[in-house]
């Protein structure tokens, strides 16, 4: 943020023209999140038809016509979704957001709508044997998915923990139909993905968006806060400590804003420990630090869950990669996999026009969680063996 203002400085200045190669440096060249931004006025235009995507989704069968119809008229917003995942520079320009910009720009959810109608087109396309078109609708759902969560707080984050499953999953329901050069093609396409960020990565857009949502109502209040005030900056858990903190006071409160950061980064700290040390570490910020830094221990609840999200994400990442190996080199191959989130190898069981790939990672009460290869018919909970 500092660099970019310091750019915009530079451009302006006088000095500027003494440098003749500074321009270059300075100019400003294409924004993909320009390019989303035309392709969520577009969903937004159509929003009535999209619990209907959803649902052929789900289904087994993609009803032919309906299809055609969806993809026809979104052809241009998936062009855009294409020509966004191509261009570098991803500025949304949110640093400052408070809450009154949730659901606007990448905030909106009508960006759901893109991701389902590109994972639809992909499934489409795979059929037709159309395997990179395929494949570029994917990862442009993909890589549009990881944007909006990039530096992005809470909500950007889970969004797109939210669209890379769905979109790891669609890629697994057509990986059977793929030729080799067209599974050598994912499998450079994933090696190119970057890696996911922690959880503690979504700390700091969060605090800053709780941070300056609170300034933002403190900068029109008095110096000493009435009962209405508190109630206006919704922090009724909070504001016992608070009050005793800061007597009232806007400016000592202000004041606690700014000294905040350590005790949000060690919530961060907290949130990348284990699973099975994560909760009760948790727990304990939220008991120790209730009276003394009220506010990042109110983020406590909000976020515990967020890292099973991240976890999510990379078990559908990690299974379909497993997926590509089964697809290419046969189960024989498969069986050499080792399974990243238990201590042996993946378990397997083929049914019907497909397989599941089984991982020790729990999904929620079951003990193992189970991805889809092709489309295998359903499957009876079942434990990995030891």
């Amino acid at each position: 943020m500092i660099r970019r203002h310091w750019l915009r400085l530079l451009a302006s200045a006088a000095a500027l023209r003494l440098v003749p190669s500074a321009s270059a440096f300075v100019q400003a060249g294409p924004e993909a999140a320009d390019v989303y931004r035309r392709a969520f006025a577009w969903s937004r235009s159509v929003d009535a038809e999209w619990s209907a995507v959803r649902e052929a989704l789900r289904a087994d069968e993609l009803p032919p016509a309906q299809v055609r119809h969806w993809l026809k008229a979104a052809r241009p917003a998936l062009a855009e979704l294409r020509e966004a995942a191509t261009i570098d520079a991803c500025r949304w320009g949110d640093e400052a957001m408070t809450s009154e910009d949730l659901g606007r720009d990448r905030f909106d959810a009508s960006h759901h709508h893109l991701i389902n109608l590109a994972r639809l087109s992909a499934i489409r396309k795979a059929e037709a044997g159309r395997f990179e078109g395929a494949l570029d609708d994917a990862f442009a759902a993909l890589t549009l998915a990881r944007r909006i969560g990039d530096d992005g707080p809470l909500i950007a984050r889970l969004f797109q923990c939210g669209g890379e499953i769905a979109t790891h999953r669609t890629l697994g329901r057509v990986l059977p139909l793929l030729d080799r050069p067209a599974l050598g093609s994912l499998l450079k396409r994933l090696d190119a993905a970057p890696p996911p960020a922690p959880a503690s990565a979504t700390i700091g857009p969060e605090s800053r968006f709780i941070l300056n949502t609170l300034r933002a109502h403190l900068a029109t209040m008095g110096d000493r806060l009435s009962d209405e005030d508190w109630t206006r900056l919704d922090l009724e858990e909070e504001a016992p400590a608070l009050k005793r903190l800061t007597g009232g006071e806007r400016a000592r409160l202000l004041a606690r804003l700014d000294a905040s950061a350590p005790a949000f980064a060690e919530l961060g700290r907290r949130l990348d420990l284990p699973r099975d040390r994560r909760d009760a570490a948790l727990d304990d910020f939220a008991a120790t630090r209730r009276e003394t830094d009220p506010i990042a221990a109110g983020l406590v609840e909000p976020s515990r869950a967020f890292p099973n999200a991240i976890e999510r994400a990379r078990f559908t990442a990690e299974t379909l990669r497993a997926g590509l190996v089964l697809v290419r080199d046969g189960e024989d191959g498969f069986q050499a996999l080792r399974d990243p989130f238990g201590a042996g190898p993946f378990g397997l069981e083929r049914r019907g026009d497909g397989w599941w790939i089984l991982s020790a990672l729990p999904d929620g009460e079951a003990p193992t969680s189970a991805f889809a290869i092709g489309r295998p018919s359903p499957r009876r909970p079942s434990r990995l063996r030891a």
